[in-house]
């Protein structure tokens, strides 16, 4: 019987990575019904893996960070240019016990004919946000809008002056009035990436598009 000790360890082992791996294939299969579901209840047209919305946004810094990228649950309204798109996408970092795999539900508009500098924005973050300037971190601020100062970082990968052209008082104020949400937004050329940093569930997937809308009517 103590020979069989090893082998015995070594199968529950093995049992509790398969039901690790079950369980978490399982609640993806849930999450693509809820997405499937939500899709066809909202006029979407469902496309589930998109492996070439990766390749078509690897201009934006949220697709080039970390390895294992993946885009998934992907709808989308219509096959329009300006259609707004929905997926689940995640990529992994670290390794080990390191290994982190993030995941943010994203909402992508493309709008041919409005044309933005490539900038990036989030809600602030005290502790971090002050450490990175000691180490010249940058951040875009207003004199004359203290509030979006205060309540974001701004950078661009352009021209700072194009940028504060573009960051008109009526778009300032518009994202200001959405400080409650973690909003992060990226936005290159026509097309604008926003999410809230974390996965949301299909429920809270039209607040997202309202708040994406919302914000390309004030592109100037």
């Amino acid at each position: 019987m103590q020979q069989l000790g090893p082998f015995l360890a070594i199968g529950g082992v093995v049992a509790l990575v398969g039901g690790v791996v079950y369980l978490a294939w399982l609640m993806e299969k849930k999450r693509t019904e809820a997405m499937t579901a939500f899709a066809q209840n909202h006029g979407y047209v469902f496309e589930g893996v998109s492996p070439n919305l990766i390749n078509e946004l690897s201009g934006f810094k949220l697709f080039n960070q970390g390895r294992a990228r993946t885009a998934k649950n992907l709808m989308r309204g219509s096959k329009e240019p300006g259609a707004v798109r929905i997926c689940d996408y995640q990529y992994t970092t670290g390794s080990g016990k390191h290994q982190q795999v993030h995941q943010q539900t994203i909402c992508v508009l493309k709008t041919p004919g409005r044309n933005a500098p490539h900038f990036f924005l989030r809600r602030q973050n005290k502790l971090f946000d002050a450490l990175g300037k000691l180490f010249g971190g940058q951040d875009i601020n207003f004199d004359d809008d203290p509030t979006f100062s205060k309540t974001y970082v701004l950078q661009t990968a352009g021209d700072e002056n194009q940028l504060r052209g573009f960051m008109t008082v009526g778009l300032r104020e518009t994202l200001s009035r959405m400080s409650d949400r973690n909003i992060m937004m990226e936005v290159v050329g026509d097309t604008l990436v926003l999410h809230h940093g974390r996965r949301l569930k299909p429920e809270q997937l039209e607040a997202l598009v309202a708040d994406a809308v919302n914000i390309r009517r004030q592109w100037s």
